[in-house]
């Protein structure tokens, strides 16, 4: 995130490869939010909804789930500055 520190970040190749994910669902108690990373199968998508599988979940203590917003920011500006406006479709009713 902002933070000036250097580390050396090691991981297997599995882990390297990532994962993709193209619906995240976040929620939260008192002590921790809980962030799932889905993929949603395109071809089970209807307006009831769809299929999704779950490809990662992440939980974060409180302060590190707002500086995680807080670099989430900053990045998108970046890239907005670079590359231009992000454009969102309308929302789904």
């Amino acid at each position: 995130m902002a933070d000036e520190r250097k580390m050396q970040v090691n991981a297997d190749q599995q882990t390297r490869r990532g994962v993709y994910a193209n619906l995240a669902m976040i929620s939260h108690q008192k002590d921790e939010f809980v962030v799932d990373f889905l993929f949603l199968d395109p071809p089970t998508q209807t307006p009831q909804g769809g299929q999704a599988m779950l490809a990662s979940r992440v939980i974060l203590a409180p302060g590190h789930m707002k500086r995680l917003y807080n670099a989430i920011g900053e990045n998108i500006q970046k890239y907005e500055k670079n590359y231009g406006t992000i454009s969102l479709p309308p929302k789904l009713k």
